[in-house]
């Protein structure tokens, strides 16, 4: 006879992780059907959309276990999908008691980034200045697309910890994306505007988000599909806004005509 009273905490946990991280909803409930079947049970049902999961599962006296999550997004870390994947798979090689699995799962959720703050600052950086090079920009714009991506970044973090959801962070990086290497061309004369406003975008671009979308949306979870799609389209709209703001509040404050 299986002992049922603690395995929903860590079935619960497993789909958590994957979709607070990055994950997407298939992987989630794929993950939890392994486990539960690795745990003994028959009989596990699971659906995921990006703002909750839900699980159910027969217990040894026939009677059935349903709880619901609550999930809210944070930032993307693939490392803790990865190792939560690497738990689901050893599950079904070796026989891991329920609270051994509970215990590794919170080790994952305790786990410190792989790359700290700082480091996430400087990858942006980097990551624009290529970006610069690549739409035909030059030295001049390389650096400043590293330093306007840096500080974008920078201030995305500070307004994370005061609580601003990631659309104001997106709609403020944006902004200062476009209106500060405007102002660096009006002081200098140099640089090549539409290159680097266009590099110190690129890292705030929903990616990981319309991935997702269109591959729940191909599998067929279409509620989870649009979800994602949804957020993504928002996020996009956020960012073309910031940069629109960016644009007609430099031309009014340098005397040009605001359309």
């Amino acid at each position: 006879m299986l002992d049922d009273s603690c395995y929903m905490a860590p079935l619960h946990l497993a789909g958590r992780l994957i979709m607070e991280n990055g994950g997407e909803t298939y992987r989630v409930e794929e993950t939890i059907t392994r486990m539960g079947h690795a745990f003994g049970f028959t009989e596990v049902e699971s659906f995921a959309v990006p703002s909750g999961i839900f699980i159910s599962y027969r217990k040894s006296d026939g009677t059935i276990e349903t709880a619901v999550k609550r999930v809210r997004k944070g930032p993307t870390n693939l490392t803790r999908v990865d190792a939560v994947n690497a738990i689901s798979r050893q599950m079904e090689q070796e026989n891991l008691s329920c609270e051994e699995v509970l215990r590794r799962l919170q080790e994952i959720e305790g786990r410190k980034p792989m790359v700290s703050k700082l480091g996430m600052v400087g990858a942006v950086a980097v990551s624009s200045a290529g970006w610069a090079v690549m739409f035909g920009g030059g030295v001049i714009d390389f650096f400043v697309a590293m330093v306007v991506a840096a500080i974008g970044q920078a201030l995305a973090f500070i307004l994370d910890k005061a609580g601003a959801r990631s659309f104001v962070s997106t709609l403020v990086g944006s902004f200062l994306g476009t209106i500060l290497p405007m102002f660096f061309h009006l002081v200098t004369g140099l640089l090549l505007v539409d290159a680097t406003v266009a590099a110190c975008l690129m890292p705030m671009l929903p990616g990981l988000a319309m991935t997702n979308a269109v591959q729940d949306t191909m599998r067929g979870d279409m509620i989870s599909g649009i979800s994602s799609a949804t957020s993504a389209v928002l996020t996009a709209a956020m960012l073309a806004g910031g940069a629109l703001v960016g644009s007609a509040l430099f031309r009014l404050l340098t005397g040009g005509v605001l359309l």
